[in-house]
């Protein structure tokens, strides 16, 4: 979803510029030659003034080479992040729900661009200490403190370069939706959710590999006039503990805070594994004011009278909810849910995600 280029070691991005500023001292000591080429004297005195000269002229070209280079590969780093302010919500929360919360990306490009900053500061003053100096110890042993400094600064903020590298890794695998009605599927394992879905769209089932299930999530769309209409969201990992892990709580936040509708499959069998007291727990905890729940009963072919039984007694506990016993069925209502255009969520606010 984020397109965010690799992030390095702090080391390579000032072990870079210091070859660059190598290679750009060589084409500078060329020009500045030429420069001093009319200035000739045959008094020594002279002579070693103007040397003394030459050598600030190209210390002075390199400190201000490098000082631009650090601030120009400083600010791109900064700027292949998003800005935070402008992105959706459920992606703040689904970022934070990682090791490398909002908060913490925001304070380690604070600190590369404090980087940038504090070598303006730098360059300043040792541009001064040069021009002063009146001996090539004096420019020597400068030049050495200053790029001891600029060096140390890299070394200091090299976890800040860490926790961006960690957060591309988890934003560049968050799910990219596509801007249309969107519906999640919940329930346990092995309820009948795949089945479900595979049911309703054909064999188009997408498996993406995002950080939310060892499984991936899975998308699949319902097709109006040959056009994608409706698209499907299977979020595998909901295993209705008390306290879910971040892998649960992602899942929880596709489902609550991105999709209009959430079908919950309820296997009133228990041949998923799962007793239905667990079954309407998690129909519980998933369910939320800010989403319509329908209510799908999966495995009806493999009912007996006593099923049937507790089929009757839930359907009557839940009949505010809308309740499908048929793919086809359910099918319909969500083409036609979706045709009535109730946006929950609109994708196009992200052109800014680069």
């Amino acid at each position: 979803m984020f397109k965010i280029p690799r992030i390095e070691k702090s080391s390579y991005y000032i072990d870079r510029i210091m070859d660059e500023m190598g290679e750009f001292a060589q084409k500078a000591r060329t020009e500045i030659d030429r420069r001093w080429a009319n200035n000739l004297s045959t008094k020594r005195k002279e002579q070693d003034e103007i040397r003394l000269n030459k050598r600030k002229d190209l210390e002075l070209e390199k400190i201000r080479f490098l000082n631009t280079k650090v601030n120009q590969n400083t600010r791109k780093l900064i700027q292949t992040f998003p800005n935070f302010i402008k992105v959706d919500d459920v992606y703040l929360k689904l970022i934070n729900t990682s090791g490398t919360s909002v908060k913490k990306i925001e304070e380690a490009i604070s600190r590369i661009k404090w980087i940038g900053n504090y070598c303006d500061e730098l360059t300043q003053n040792f541009e001064v200490k040069i021009k002063k100096a009146k001996t090539h110890d004096v420019i020597g042993f400068s030049m050495k403190k200053y790029l001891g400094k600029v060096n140390s600064l890299y070394r200091k903020e090299k976890l800040h370069f860490d926790v961006l590298e960690d957060a591309r890794k988890f934003m560049a695998k968050l799910p990219k939706f596509e801007d249309m009605y969107t519906v999640g599927i919940g329930g346990f394992p092995n309820v009948g959710k795949s089945t479900l879905m595979k049911a309703m769209t054909g064999s188009n089932v997408e498996i993406q590999n995002y950080p939310f299930t060892t499984k991936g999530l899975m998308f699949s769309y319902l097709h109006y006039k040959d056009n994608k209409q409706v698209q499907i969201i299977d979020t595998p990992g909901l295993l209705g503990r008390e306290k879910n892990n971040k892998i649960e709580e992602r899942a929880e936040l596709i489902l609550r805070e991105y999709c209009s509708k959430i079908v919950f499959v309820l296997d009133l069998t228990e041949s998923c594994g799962y007793s239905i007291e667990q079954q309407l727990a998690l129909l519980k905890k998933t369910s939320s004011e800010k989403v319509d729940h329908v209510l799908y009963f999966s495995k009806k072919d493999l009912y007996n009278e006593e099923v049937e039984e507790i089929f009757e007694e839930v359907s009557s506990r839940y009949k505010k909810l809308k309740q499908f016993t048929s793919y086809e069925e359910l099918r319909t209502y969500l083409l036609d849910s979706s045709l009535e255009k109730v946006e929950k969520f609109n994708p196009a606010k992200l052109k800014v995600i680069k």
